[in-house]
This record gives structure tokens, C-alpha cells and sequence, in this order.
């Protein structure tokens, strides 16, 4: 199975993603290809929310150690697509998708942890786009 530990970049398939968006060689297309079928496979699930972790990260709201991973998301995880990666966490973390029913098989308090672990980074970035969202609204017309 690889690596696990109940912190999101404690597997494999995140330790790839993150490698991956380091080298400039992730796809968010390939991403959302693997994300369109009915069932989510884990490295699919992991990478979603590998990339929710640092897309904090690139925000300032988390300090991780792959720093060549973080300075990529600064070019590549706008608003847009971190919005776009919050919306898939419902299937992610639920019925379908391989990552979730792994940590399901697993202990229920290493299940809760991590669980724990996940919803606190996908409020942690709905709070953040949130902010982002006010502040734009607050102090950037368009000058017409």
C-alpha cells in the first residue's frame, strides 16, 4: 500500500502529486479526467487533497517542507482551480472514492484523525477564497 500516516501528505500518491507540480508536470485535465468516472481512485483522491494542502501553503496558511511544490502552486493554484479542487472533496471523501474507504478500513480513531485533519485544511481554504473573495470585492473595481 506505501506509505500512510493520517497526514494528508503522509502517502505515496500525495508525495507524487507533489513532485509532480514541483517538476511543472501536473495536469489538472488529467486530474479532472481521473475525477470524472464513479469510482475515484486513490492517488486521485490523495492528489486533491495534497493540492488543498498547498494551496495553503502558496496562501501563507501552512508551512510545508517542499518548497518547490509551493512556489509552482503560486503559479498554478489561483482561486479559481483551489475552488474548483473544493468542490471535488464530497466525492472524495465519500461513497466511490478508494482513498476514503482505505482510511474506513483502518482504525475509526486513525479514520478520525486524519478526517479531522481534512475538513480542518478544506475550511481552512474555504475561508481563505472567502477572504480573498471580500477583499476584491471591497477594494478592486475596475476603475470604470
Amino acid at each position: 500500500m506505501g506509505t500512510w500516516s493520517t497526514d494528508i501528505l503522509g502517502n505515496d500518491g500525495a508525495l507524487d502529486t507533489l513532485g509532480a507540480l514541483a517538476d511543472r508536470q501536473l495536469s489538472f485535465t488529467d486530474l479532472a479526467d481521473e475525477l470524472r468516472g464513479d469510482y475515484i481512485e486513490s492517488d486521485a483522491g490523495a492528489a486533491v487533497l495534497a493540492l488543498i494542502e498547498v494551496a495553503l501553503a502558496a496562501r501563507g496558511l501552512r508551512e510545508l517542507p517542499q518548497a518547490d511544490a509551493v512556489e509552482a502552486a503560486r503559479d498554478v493554484l489561483d482561486d479559481e482551480r483551489a475552488a474548483w479542487l473544493l468542490e471535488q472533496t464530497d466525492r472524495v471523501l465519500g461513497a466511490g472514492s478508494e482513498v476514503y474507504e482505505l482510511w474506513q478500513e483502518a482504525s475509526e480513531q486513525s479514520l478520525r484523525e486524519w478526517l479531522g485533519k481534512v475538513e480542518a485544511s478544506i475550511e481552512d481554504l474555504r475561508q481563505a477564497l472567502g477572504s480573498a473573495a471580500l477583499v476584491g470585492a471591497a477594494g478592486g473595481g475596475t476603475g470604470d
